[in-house]
């Protein structure tokens, strides 16, 4: 479980979030939504450690722990930002071995690589292939690979249909639910997809100015009500 505790955090001296508290069950696939503004970028950043809290605590199974990237690695948390995040000039194989970190032996790499590729039977023969010269759903896939690499407990995403065409990025949503599946990693995604995605999720949050105003079942009446108010805002990627 990764839990936040009554974080308050934001850029300079501007708080963005706000008492905010959050636990994430690291098997589940957690939706963060919410209009334009409202901190959806920002609380990914803090639960990765990319941006300090001003105040309050980041929790891994009850244990605080600092609120570092370096620490969050470490307790098997990895994060996808926004855009593909691909190296265009390197093999897609060069990408993916950029986050090996946790493989010094080069056997132990192959065998978890060729567990991730049974998911992402596309990948397998460009493995040589320039990053650059791939679609763009195709990139995304090997951002996901990339952060799969050393067996995550925990991936966040920060808007990964950016870009993608309605297909691909339900295609995209359905994979992340397969791997959550098959290799028990669970995801928290930041999206404006929502109609796509939250059929594949386990839980919601809303957040609104900075605060939590929803928390629960991806699937309750109570969240059917609170997306159409978010959808009526026309919901983007901030």
């Amino acid at each position: 479980m990764l839990e936040l505790r009554n974080i308050d955090a934001g850029y300079n001296r501007r708080l963005v979030l706000k008492d905010v508290s959050v636990k994430i069950d690291t098997s589940a696939v957690t939706v963060i939504m919410g209009p334009n503004g409202a901190g959806k970028s920002t609380l990914l950043k803090v639960m990765y450690g990319l941006i300090r809290p001003v105040s309050g605590g980041i929790y891994f199974n009850d244990v605080e722990i600092r609120p570092q990237p370096a620490e969050l690695v470490k307790k098997g948390v990895f994060m996808i930002p926004q855009g593909k995040r691909v190296f265009r000039n390197m093999t897609v194989l060069e990408n993916i071995e950029l986050a090996a970190h946790f493989w010094p032996k080069r056997f132990a790499f192959h065998n978890r690589l060729e567990e991730i590729l049974i998911h992402f039977p596309d990948l397998k023969p460009r493995l040589d292939d320039l990053a650059g010269n791939l679609s763009g759903g195709q990139q995304q896939m090997v951002a996901i690979a990339r952060g799969l690499i050393n067996q995550p407990r925990l991936l966040l995403l920060d808007e990964p249909s950016i870009g993608l065409s309605p297909k691909l990025t339900a295609d995209m949503f359905n994979k992340i639910k397969e791997l959550n599946t098959g290799l028990g990693t669970g995801f928290v995604i930041v999206e404006h997809n929502l109609k796509t995605l939250l059929p594949l999720t386990d839980y919601a949050y809303i957040l609104d100015q900075g605060q939590v105003v929803y928390e629960g079942s991806s699937r309750s009446k109570a969240l059917d009500k609170m997306t159409a108010s978010i959808f009526e805002k026309k919901v983007t990627c901030a």
